[in-house]
């Protein structure tokens, strides 16, 4: 709608990268602000989340290149532009999920070797899966804010458009490629869906029974949502049978966070102190050289 921020002579300011770069600038803030609220400091959480936009970024290029490569083939140069745009939202969240899990295993490391050299060591060894999901559950508020800002920035700048037509929820909306038409107002469904979500688990973010649920009710809301969303797209796609290959990873995700909240639930069932919660003093954990448990 608004592909064009500014201006100034030969050089124009993109509306989708002011918005994009909003959305992960206060995304980072709430991370750092979550991470205080949870852990008594923001400096660890924060770390991790500039990790996770990097791993994101990188990775979903690499799944935007793979998912095109046709576009890529002749002049391969081309998929270090980064600056022309092109990512894969699946890719980036599989690259952030990565780090997450890197660090949430540095982590863990630390605090087994500090609790192994103890002279009183605790009664039940530190485990992995709590701290992962402690960390998991801090960077929910920040990754829902930064979708809704991505969403937006899609909105202005004409990407994930919807598929022509007339009725409920069409509107004379542009494509990529500024051509407009009568479109399913598709960005505008995903920006009010995602704003939606943010809004309800930040302000139940002090209310989840244990650890794990925010995150995995996110991706599960988020994936199931963008499952059903994904039909009223009319951009270009990989397709596996009648479905777009965004669905079934949509629908993958959406069943793994399912699954997931049921087993938590059990367990915690079972064993009302499970899973265990770590405290501000187990995250985040120094290394013996003094540095945060992800070097750079």
């Amino acid at each position: 709608m608004y592909p064009i921020l500014l201006t100034i002579g030969r050089f124009s300011i993109p509306t989708y990268t002011v918005l994009l770069d909003l959305g992960l600038i206060l995304g980072l803030v709430l991370t750092y602000y979550e991470g205080k609220r949870r852990f008594g400091e923001g400096e660890t959480v924060l770390d991790l989340g500039l990790w996770a936009v990097i791993g994101g970024i990188l990775s979903g290029r690499i799944g935007y290149v793979l998912a095109n490569w046709n576009a890529f083939a002749e002049d391969w140069l081309r998929a270090f532009r980064l600056w022309e745009g092109g990512l894969s939202f699946h890719g980036a969240f599989l690259g952030g999920l990565l780090v997450l899990t890197l660090f949430a295993l540095r982590n863990w490391q630390a605090r087994s070797k500090s609790a192994a050299s103890s002279e009183a060591p605790p009664a039940r060894a530190p485990s992995f899966l709590p701290g992962f999901l402690e960390l998991s559950d801090a960077l929910v508020p920040g990754l829902a804010l930064g979708i809704a800002f991505g969403w937006a920035a899609c909105l202005m700048g004409g990407c994930s458009y919807g598929r022509m037509g007339e009725g409920i929820g069409y509107a004379l909306l542009p494509d990529l490629y500024g051509i407009e038409a009568p479109r399913f107002a598709t960005q505008a469904v995903g920006l009010a869906y995602s704003a939606l979500l943010f809004a309800i688990f930040w302000l139940l973010r002090r209310q989840w029974p244990f650890a794990g649920v925010a995150s995995l009710l996110y991706l599960l809301f988020y994936f199931g949502g963008m499952f059903f969303l994904e039909f009223t797209r009319g951009d270009e796609a990989i397709y596996l049978g009648p479905w777009r290959l965004a669905q079934w990873l949509d629908l993958a995700l959406a069943l793994l966070a399912g699954i997931g909240i049921i087993i938590l639930w059990w367990q915690a069932y079972r064993a009302p102190e499970m899973p265990e919660k770590v405290t501000s003093e187990e995250i985040p954990v120094e290394t013996e050289e003094g540095s945060s448990p992800v070097e750079g």
